[in-house]
């Protein structure tokens, strides 16, 4: 082995001695003479996300090697080492650091050379993108009114002439490059939401501000005026009854013993009265907003809480609705207790005289003939039969009187029934609806049909079934049985449910001028208290 080895050596040197020209270029096969470095400029190089770059080799064999990711390209990163100050780097992606942020201004550096060659480094300083120009526009329409949610998405122009959207605001990766907030409104989990309280609106208008931390001389303003076209509802409703509890079921009776009845089921609590609501409309002319508006004062007269809004009677309204509370559901009847089994008959032994056939041992005589061996006359033994008497046993059947034991068993008891069940709870009746007046000033007397008023019962509360009733007893073990218990009746119950509650009365009326609007969505001090 060792000898092979020494003649393949020999072999190379002798071939690189006779052939100088070829092993100079086998030496030189894969020897790097230049690099260059590339990055595509229609890339976002952003803090917090990643870009492309590629090398382009150039051999000193002629050949141009590039680096996977760029057209065509088949060499591999490792075969070269990559330095980036300002982020990090990873299978040809340069990852910029989060806090370069705002990146106007800024640059990177990238340093790149073959592994071994440090000779060749080419450095190259990459400027970071930025917004110019941001804009944030709605997806969905929305109504111009207090309390309204907008939707919207964000786009962003970059210097490199980029365009990118960022349609899930919510994603706090895509908001964390951008600062919303707001006057008349706030910012709430990625949208946009008016001040429900149009006092706290100034001029009727509400502006959401955006700002880009990339480069905060990027803002947006994304404006709403008001025209107040939309449809109001308040509304109000009684307390619901409680459910009646379901009644406790009867005990299961002792052995032969009925099951207990089910107790009955409690009735269900009526439902409460809605409150009375109470509201009061004037008409002005805003001269912010060249329309009529109705401002409406609405109270809740049971607990004494305040409503305001402003309607344009030219496509919105208000929603009065005094709902009475439901009833509770009558509760369930208790099962019937299990009736009892009953006692198995009394056990006894009966001694009793009785004639047997058996049979007995008898000895008795009977004659059987042997043969035996006797001296003639003649002296001669000769064989001779002769009788003999014997005795033997043989059976004979024979009756005699026997003493004997019988086990006896009385009549088994009779299993006790099943109780019945417990009767089903009545449902609660539904509360009345709650009296709703409306007193409107002479100027808005003519847009009364804005407010829609209604007022409903509850409904009433479902009644409760009846408990089931109870398995009867099984009859005891005896001569004979005992019968089997009648299984309980199932508790009754009402079919359906309680009667709902009475709507309440729709009151107009009239009332004085008492709002007056200064422009600036605050009320003046000339507000009078309806």
């Amino acid at each position: 082995m060792k000898t092979m080895v020494y003649r393949i050596v020999v072999l190379v040197v002798v071939a690189a001695a006779v052939l100088p020209g070829k092993a100079e270029a086998g030496l030189f096969r894969s020897e790097y003479d230049s690099i260059r470095l590339y990055y595509d400029e229609t890339q976002l190089r952003l803090p917090g996300e990643s870009f492309r770059i590629g090398v382009e080799s150039w051999l000193k064999n002629g050949k141009v090697k590039k680096t996977v990711g760029l057209a065509g390209g088949s060499h591999f990163w490792w075969k070269y080492r990559v330095e980036v100050t300002g982020g990090s780097f990873s299978s040809g992606k340069v990852t910029v650091n989060e806090r370069l942020m705002p990146s106007r201004g800024k640059y990177i550096s990238v340093r790149v050379y073959p592994r071994k060659e440090s000779r060749l480094a080419r450095e190259l300083l990459i400027p970071l993108n930025y917004e110019t120009a941001i804009e944030y526009r709605p997806v969905s329409r929305f109504d111009k009114s207090p309390g309204s949610q907008i939707k919207g998405e964000l786009v962003a122009y970059f210097d490199n002439g980029m365009i990118r959207v960022y349609d899930d605001l919510r994603n706090s990766r895509a908001s964390a490059y951008f600062r919303f907030w707001a006057t008349g409104g706030y910012w709430d989990n990625g949208k946009f939401i008016i001040e429900p309280d149009f006092m706290k609106i100034r001029d009727h208008r509400s502006d959401l501000y955006v700002e880009s931390l990339r480069n905060t001389w990027v803002t947006d303003t994304f404006s709403v005026f008001l025209d107040y076209r939309h449809h109001y509802n308040l509304s109000f409703r009684g307390s619901s009854g409680d459910s009646g509890f379901s009644g406790s079921g009867g005990a299961s009776g002792g052995p032969g013993q009925h099951g207990q009845h089910g107790y009955p089921g409690q009735d269900g609590e009526w439902g409460y009265d809605g409150p009375d609501i109470s509201v009061w409309a004037d008409l002005y002319y805003d001269s912010l907003l060249n329309c009529d508006l109705l401002y409406v004062f609405a109270e809740n007269d049971l607990t004494g809480e305040e409503f305001r809004y402003l309607i344009n009677p030219d496509g919105g309204t208000l929603s009065v609705v005094s709902r009475g509370g439901d009833g509770g559901r009558g509760g369930d009847g208790g099962y019937g207790g299990a009736g009892g089994d009953g006692r198995q008959g009394e056990k006894w032994i009966e001694k009793r005289i009785e004639k047997r056939v058996v049979k007995q041992p008898v000895v008795q005589k009977v004659i059987r003939k042997e043969k035996r061996k006797v001296i003639g006359p003649d002296g001669t033994e000769e064989e001779v039969e002769v009788d003999v008497e014997v005795e033997e046993t043989v059976y004979k059947e024979v009756e005699v009187l026997v003493e004997v034991e019988i086990p006896m068993q009385g009549p088994g008891e009779e299993g006790g029934s099943g109780g019945w069940g417990g009767p089903g709870g009545i449902g609660g009746l539904g509360g009345y609806g709650g009296n709703i007046s409306l007193f409107f000033t002479d100027d808005a007397w003519p847009f009364k049909d804005r407010i829609k008023a209604l007022s409903s019962g509850g409904s009433g509360g479902m009644h409760g079934n009846g408990g089931r009733g109870g398995a009867p007893g099984h009859g005891g073990q005896g001569n004979p049985p005992g019968r089997n218990g009648l299984p309980g009746h199932d508790g009754p119950s009402a079919m359906g449910s309680a009667e709902d509650g009475g709507s309440g009365n729709i009151i107009y009326g009239t009332t004085d001028e008492f709002f007056f609007y200064d422009n600036i969505a605050h009320l003046s001090a000339e507000e009078k208290n309806p």
